[in-house]
């Protein structure tokens, strides 16, 4: 049952090719745009795209909370998958996923996240009665949001 808590994935049909919908996701500094949470996402070294192991800073906001975290690039496919986990103290924290299939005219679009490994801080907050449930709730509500917007441009754009 814990486990479960700690990944969950969304998907949403959206009338665009695969390839228009992952440049979309793609470029991360437009990720502002698209999910309620991430206030800024900015690419950090030499990185300036979505190569697997670029690396960039996605600056967040939830109820009051704010805070930053390094991302690398795991996996970068056009038109098929982007994947990037956060990192926490330089190790794997969450593992994002956005897998993009051909579907009819568009595209199905699913993004999932795996918590792999979180603060104590984090973990001492989960513990309290509903946390848990709220946590799941919020970024499934996050994640259907996220995928709404960028479809609203994908379906817009020529």
């Amino acid at each position: 049952m814990l486990a479960a808590m700690m990944q969950d994935e969304v998907t949403r049909q959206i009338a665009a090719t695969p390839e228009q919908v992952w440049s979309l996701v793609a470029d991360v500094t437009r990720m502002d745009q698209w999910s309620p949470v991430i206030v800024r996402c900015e690419w950090i070294g030499d990185a300036s795209g979505p190569e697997v192991g670029a690396r960039f800073v996605g600056h967040n906001r939830q109820s009051g909370a704010r805070w930053s975290r390094e991302c690398v690039i795991t996996e970068s496919d056009p038109g098929r998958e982007l994947a990037f986990e956060t990192l926490f103290r330089g190790a794997p924290s969450t593992r994002w996923r956005y897998r993009f299939e051909p579907a009819g005219d568009g595209t199905m679009v699913t993004e999932s996240y795996e918590i792999v490994s979180m603060p104590t801080w984090v973990r001492a907050v989960r513990r309290l009665p509903g946390m848990v449930e709220r946590s799941r709730r919020d970024a499934r509500k996050g994640m259907e949001s996220t995928l709404e917007r960028i479809g609203e441009v994908a379906e817009t754009r020529p």
